[in-house]
């Protein structure tokens, strides 16, 4: 009888552990797998304002965007990088503040890669950074920008740009290509 007690035991010890255990297998994923699965940013556009660790991310005005004209405040973007003209996509934290423009907090800020304009010293992020250090943005309101273009027979930037919100005026400047 002591066997047939200390068999059962075993038995049960056994049944035991094995539902306790669980067998896990991890599979390798590959890069393209990845980017697969991460989520779209919420917002992308260029950065036309900074504040410390705030940026304000505006979408560019053009006829294919379903975000033209969209506008967000970003706080929590790394506040020692000088952001104003980057063009950057952006993932938000939580909720976003449904405001004009929006206001949210970043997970991440991400600056988008401008390929370099031929014959061009100034990168067009460079020339939108000069062209927005001319405007007063106080006034008039949010900032978009609807023209970036290099002039290489005039070795200039035209940057155009329109307000957004209360006036619906436009702003155009002629940037140097100097560096």
């Amino acid at each position: 009888m002591r066997k047939g007690r200390r068999f059962g035991i075993l038995i049960s010890i056994s049944l035991l552990l094995s539902a306790c255990g669980t067998i896990s297998t991890t599979e390798e994923t590959g890069p393209n797998e990845a980017e697969a699965e991460a989520p779209p940013p919420d917002m992308n556009g260029f950065v036309m304002d900074q504040d410390k660790d705030r940026i304000l991310v505006v979408a560019p005005m053009d006829d294919e965007s379903d975000q033209k004209g969209r506008a967000m405040w970003v706080s929590g973007a790394p506040g020692d990088y000088v952001w104003l003209g980057k063009q950057v996509e952006v993932w938000v934290d939580g909720g976003i503040a449904e405001s004009y423009p929006a206001q949210a907090k970043a997970e991440k800020v991400e600056e988008l890669e401008m390929s370099e304009v031929e014959g061009a010293d100034l990168k067009a992020s460079e020339a939108l950074s000069t062209a927005l250090s001319e405007v007063d943005t106080e006034q008039k309101g949010v900032l978009s920008v609807s023209l970036l273009a290099f002039d290489k027979e005039n070795d200039q930037w035209t940057v155009k740009l329109d307000y957004r919100g209360s006036s619906q005026e436009e702003w155009k400047t002629i940037v140097d290509d100097e560096k």
